[in-house]
């Protein structure tokens, strides 16, 4: 009975050593990218923003073990990095993402 229930246990637990190697690849390709890639190269801007975003996503949803709130928070910050990039990029815009994103968070939380 105590086997079992120690096997089970163990089956349900998270492996976060692969996470931890998924995450430390992703930020090396986000820093190679960004010293090696020419901005001006086919596909150079929306890898990096894919590079980004995952990054992000994986980083904070292991920091709050919460997948919804890395989503959120990663949504929004590779948001304002492509406003940035357009230029239109501001601090009232950050603002406004940041309250939507904590709007969105509340929304969710309440109705699940």
């Amino acid at each position: 009975m105590r086997k079992e229930k120690r096997k089970k246990e163990i089956k349900l637990r998270k492996n976060f050593f692969v996470t931890l190697l998924v995450i430390i690849t992703l930020w090396i390709f986000v820093a190679t990218t960004i010293l090696f890639v020419d901005p001006s190269d086919f596909g150079a801007v929306p890898l990096f923003f894919l590079l980004i975003f995952l990054s992000l996503f994986f980083t904070i949803s292991t920091i709050l073990i919460h997948t919804r709130g890395g989503l959120i928070i990663a949504s929004t910050v590779t948001i304002f990095l492509a406003l940035r990039y357009l230029g239109v990029g501001n601090i009232l815009n950050l603002v406004l993402l940041a309250a939507l994103a904590a709007t969105i968070e509340v929304y969710f939380s309440k109705k699940g």
